[in-house]
């Protein structure tokens, strides 16, 4: 049985080594991938290792074939810490308890080969795979961290696994210790080398998916959100709003004669237009208020738990900043916006609120531009603030 088990992990880890080099080739400049597949060359090298030489093992194959391993768990390491953007300082470490591993190569040529050698190498490989475990758990980023706890617990069982052989090392070796041992060997050569590379692969993925996400809600140009992704956040803000009636803002704003900017100066000047009047948005506007792109040259805001009159500061601000922000040499760059709120209303639609404030704006353009204006819900025009 334990022939048969040691067999199939090497199998896995032979299988897995080929995925993980195809991968590798294909994302050449993923270094996470690159270590991920070097580490399971390393299991492969220790897999070969396994099929070919005779058993038992000398203490001196024993030793080379647990320092290879440790390297393969600082190269592991390593991978995590760069995907994970934590401090490479557990994978110094790791690297460090490799190099330890190394020169316990050397107690096969003393008396002290054979169990209490093992034992050593077991204590560091436990260690190593504890760092694994630190660093998968020290990231924060919400979008892999199921596959992170998976990945920690799984290594949390490695490490009882590294624990248990250390004690059959040191034990007297009866049945319990075997039936103790036999266990370990089962969980870590089915259980653990089968779900941890497909673990790796769901937490890059899961990451890899959560920026695609990312990227379909924001504008390429100004960073902002897009349309769909203001249509989110609108939903959202709508659902708290029907919950706790605590009044929003929105505003349209809309860069005056920027068809003309475009036909004057170029297509490049109109985009430096869009990002700096994105940017000043950014800096003024608090950290929970929403601001996209709508289209063209068209932004809108949701300014949350905000009322109108001390939404107009903010907006106006932004307007004045906007237009002191002109190049020197060149007409002033100005925006017309409009601004409408829920004022109450019980069954309120974004749709609803985007054409009041789109009236609200068209109607500052009709004033002469360059100006807020309010939508006035009662008599259907706008007032100039």
């Amino acid at each position: 049985m334990e022939a048969i088990i040691h067999y199939v992990e090497d199998l896995q880890f032979a299988c897995f080594a080929l995925v993980f080099s195809i991968m590798a080739l294909q994302s050449r400049r993923d270094r996470t991938i690159r270590f991920v597949c070097c580490s399971y060359l390393l299991a492969t090298l220790v897999s070969i290792i396994d099929v070919t030489l005779p058993h038992p093992y000398s203490p001196l194959t024993n030793a080379g074939i647990l320092t290879v391993l440790s390297l393969r768990y600082a190269v592991l390491a390593a991978g995590l810490v760069y995907f994970t953007r934590n401090s490479d300082w557990a994978s110094k470490v790791s690297f460090f308890l490799a190099g330890v591993s190394l020169l316990l190569t050397g107690l096969s040529f003393t008396p002290l080969a054979g169990p209490r050698q093992l034992a050593i190498y077991y204590f560091v490989l436990a260690w190593q795979q504890a760092l694994l475990v630190l660093v998968v758990m020290r990231s924060n980023e919400s979008s892999t961290r199921i596959p992170r706890v998976l990945l920690a617990f799984l290594f949390l069982l490695s490490v009882g696994y590294r624990l248990n052989q250390l004690h059959f090392a040191l034990s007297h070796k009866t049945a319990q210790d075997l039936w103790l041992r036999n266990i370990g060997l089962f969980i870590n050569g089915t259980v653990l080398s089968g779900l941890l590379p497909f673990t790796i692969v769901w937490m890059m993925n899961a990451r890899d998916h959560a920026n695609l996400l990312q990227q379909s809600l924001l504008d390429p140009l100004t960073g902002l959100l897009n349309r769909r992704g203001l249509d989110e956040a609108a939903d959202r803000e709508l659902k708290r709003y029907s919950r706790s009636q605590q009044e929003f803002v929105v505003a349209v704003a809309d860069i005056d004669h920027f068809k003309k900017l475009n036909d004057q100066h170029g297509h490049a000047f109109g985009d430096e237009v869009l990002v700096d009047f994105a940017v000043i948005c950014q800096t003024e506007l608090r950290s929970y208020d929403v601001s996209g792109r709508s289209g063209g040259e068209e932004f809108l805001l949701l300014l949350p738990i905000t009322s109108p009159d001390a939404a107009m500061t903010v907006l106006e601000r932004i307007r004045k900043r906007f237009e002191a922000s002109t190049p020197l040499g060149s007409e002033p760059n100005t925006v017309s916006i409009g601004v409408t709120s829920t004022r109450g209303r019980a069954h309120v639609t974004w749709a609803q609120l985007q054409k009041e404030a789109d009236k609200a704006m068209y109607h500052a353009k009709h004033l002469g531009r360059n100006q807020t204006i309010v939508y006035e819900a009662e008599s259907e025009v706008t007032l100039t603030n």
